[in-house]
């Protein structure tokens, strides 16, 4: 077997904040089941504080949370965070990758030739297809200026109750289980946003009573599947 034929499948883990996703990207990696070359890239990796702060969501427009390289928080306007990801995202297909992951459940984006396993798509499409056997579906977004505006890919006929917990600065502050208490009834819980760690799911399951998803195993499991024995073969 030559040294080309053994390589490892490559991925890009593409955050809309900044690299490396500590909080995540582990823990993604473990859910693959199968070895990979991963590395990360970030939309805001070198920007200062007053750049950030710039990209603020303008009044009445919907807006990304992520996370910087601290672990603080930050919040972008949705345009201006998909327009700095595409543009990030089509730098990186120039063959290098077998996989491109963007961590961001809220995105869509142009097509690319290198495979692109899109959260969004996955998550919505998923969560859509469980919410055929539920009475109640519930929601956890980052921001309480999401609730409101927040819809899935495809509409569900079940009940739909949404709250909201941030996974960059929520984290100790009683408000995820602030969360699982308000969607107490609900038949499953999809926490969707790429940020959300398994002591945040816990958290939230013990108060709700439900089984409760997280967006990033959801997408980690899909991409592990699809990996799995293709090392060296190309996708």
């Amino acid at each position: 077997m030559t040294a080309s034929a053994a390589r490892l499948p490559r991925v890009a883990f593409v955050t809309i904040g900044q690299s490396p996703r500590t909080d995540v990207v582990p823990q993604m990696l473990d859910d693959l089941g199968v070895p990979v070359a991963a590395e990360e890239f970030g939309i805001l990796d070198g920007l200062g504080a007053d750049a950030i702060a710039a990209l603020a969501p303008a009044a009445g427009e919907y807006r990304f949370a992520s996370r910087l390289r601290d672990g603080s928080q930050a919040v972008m306007g949705k345009p201006v965070a998909e327009a700095m990801l595409a543009r990030l995202m089509a730098s990186l297909d120039d063959g290098r990758f077998d996989a491109l992951v963007p961590l961001c459940t809220g995105t869509a984006l142009p097509p690319l030739r290198t495979l692109v396993i899109e959260p969004q798509q996955v998550v919505d499409r998923l969560t859509a297809a469980l919410a055929h056997g539920c009475r109640r579906l519930g929601i956890v977004l980052p921001l309480e200026g999401q609730v409101g505006s927040f819809h899935l890919i495809e509409p569900v006929s079940c009940e739909l109750r949404v709250t909201h917990a941030s996974p960059y600065t929520d984290m100790g502050t009683g408000r995820f289980a602030e969360a699982g208490e308000a969607l107490r009834g609900c038949d499953l819980i999809v926490m969707h946003c790429m940020g959300y760690t398994e002591a945040m799911r816990a958290e939230v399951a013990r108060h709700a009573g439900a089984p409760v998803l997280l967006s990033n195993r959801m997408v980690a499991t899909l991409l592990g599947q699809v990996l799995d024995g293709r090392g060296g073969r190309g996708l």
